[in-house]
């Protein structure tokens, strides 16, 4: 359970222009022992799960502004409709939502730092753990914050005055600032799930590896993300679910962090919104046809991740990862890293390596489970990345935004999307607009070019 400090702190909708905190918050008594802490922390996972800001949100906002899904005319708001068209506005509700959504959890793990450093009746196994997740947290919030809204405000304290103030800070120190956090979880974290109880709903340091290779592969720093993704997969800790249905079960073995669902009757957001109601009822999102033309013939993700209603004559095309949309019952876990992910960025710097032979095989690791035919070791480096693109658009689909990430950073967006959504790409689209409510706050905040 949160603690009365932490729930204070993960409930507030706004960053930027928060009231500035009362002494209460940042109590010593929230750090007095290691319970308490460490509850502290849990409390911004739970609150992750419950908003769903940095999960099912993201999915669904990144899968509609790419080219994964499209709302039906049931579930088309305002809002919704300028996601799949990308011409988001600067008052967009639900792009508002995820920055401010998120600085929270920034601001909380930051409070943690501060208390854990200060605290004298924890003891140092805790606070090296507890500093470890707090840090792997603000690097989650960062990465996804830059990489969806460009330059940041890099919030490292819980000053109220400075953060009220700050400006957004160019994308190579926001990159810094998460490689820094990332190495420091990794050096701090255990390599098990023992503050856990052996569940996978905690990074520890393999996870922290994972997000460090992601990040070094958007870098382009194919060395070192080769590197990292082959300490994950060598870890042993691991391996690929041959069943397709068990990947996103509680604690599968591909996890390598998950979270916790924490709302009653719900395990997932795209559980719950993906799948429809009954027989009769349209689902609330179809998969886009040029997604469903990029299975190959015999590709058992078709089977087993896509699923088909047919209402009044219309057949519509779901997704279907996560299987359970409600129940008390838990079977899912929200998957945050899976294996299958470092396998493909392992494959992906190697073909930029020009190491075919090496970047062929992860490819094929997954794609026998796929039960395609394997990719001969002898084809040019250009066709190596373009499986890897083709097996990261399929194997990734639908999963806190990969696609739309992979279309940024390979600039391949305009070329993708001007085909898809004639007449609606624009350059600018590859930002999300900064609020404006959060322009009005801090007099220091610039729009993104091509927003008003």
């Amino acid at each position: 359970m949160l603690t009365a400090a932490t729930s204070c702190l993960v409930s507030c909708k706004k960053f930027l222009d928060i009231p500035e905190p009362p002494n209460q918050i940042l109590s010593t008594d929230v750090f007095s022992n290691d319970n308490s802490a460490s509850s502290a922390i849990v409390g911004i996972y739970s609150d992750m799960m419950t908003n769903s800001y940095l999960n099912g949100y993201v999915t669904i906002l990144a899968g509609m502004y790419a080219d994964e899904i499209t709302p039906t005319s049931s579930y088309s708001t305002a809002s919704y409709i300028q996601f799949e068209t990308n011409s988001l506005l600067a008052n967009n509700q639900d792009a508002e939502a995820t920055w401010a959504g998120t600085y929270p959890y920034i601001y909380s793990a930051n409070a943690c730092l501060e208390g854990i450093a200060a605290s004298k009746g924890m003891t140092q196994l805790m606070k090296n753990q507890l500093t470890g997740e707090a840090k792997f947290i603000r690097a989650f919030c960062n990465f996804y914050l830059s990489n969806l809204y460009g330059p940041i405000p890099l919030v490292i304290t819980t000053e109220y005055k400075t953060n009220s103030k700050l400006f957004r800070s160019p994308i190579t120190d926001v990159n810094k600032q998460i490689e820094s956090d990332l190495q420091d979880a990794m050096s701090l974290l255990s390599s098990d799930y023992r503050f856990s109880n052996g569940e996978k709903i905690r990074p520890n340091r393999w996870a922290a590896a994972s997000l460090l290779a992601r990040t070094y592969l958007y870098e382009q720093n194919w060395e070192k993300a080769s590197e990292l993704a082959d300490t994950v997969i060598n870890s042993n800790l691991y391996s690929l679910n041959m069943d397709l249905n068990d990947i996103f079960l509680l604690n599968s073995s591909e996890a390598i962090w998950q979270l916790l669902p924490v709302r009653p009757g719900r395990n997932t957001l795209e559980g719950n919104l993906f799948i429809p109601a009954d027989t009769t009822t349209i689902p609330n999102f179809t998969l886009r046809d040029d997604l469903m033309n990029s299975f190959e013939a015999g590709d058992n993700r078709r089977t087993n991740w896509v699923d088909s209603l047919a209402v009044s004559g219309q057949t519509y095309n779901y997704p279907y990862k996560y299987k359970v949309k409600a129940g008390d019952e838990l079977k899912e876990y929200y998957m945050m890293i899976r294996l299958a992910e470092l396998y493909l960025i392992r494959a992906e710097a190697q073909a930029h390596l020009n190491n075919i032979s090496a970047s062929v095989n992860d490819l094929n690791i997954i794609r026998q489970r796929s039960g395609l035919q394997m990719i001969p070791n002898s084809i040019s480096s250009d066709s190596c990345l373009k499986a890897v693109a083709h097996e990261r658009k399929i194997e990734l689909m639908l999963e806190i935004g990969h696609r739309w990430f992979d279309l940024k950073r390979t600039e391949t967006a305009e070329a993708v999307l001007n085909v898809i959504k004639p007449g609606n790409w624009q350059l600018y689209d590859t930002l999300w607009p900064i609020p404006r409510s959060q322009i009005n706050a801090d007099p220091n905040l610039t729009q993104n070019p091509g927003y008003q």
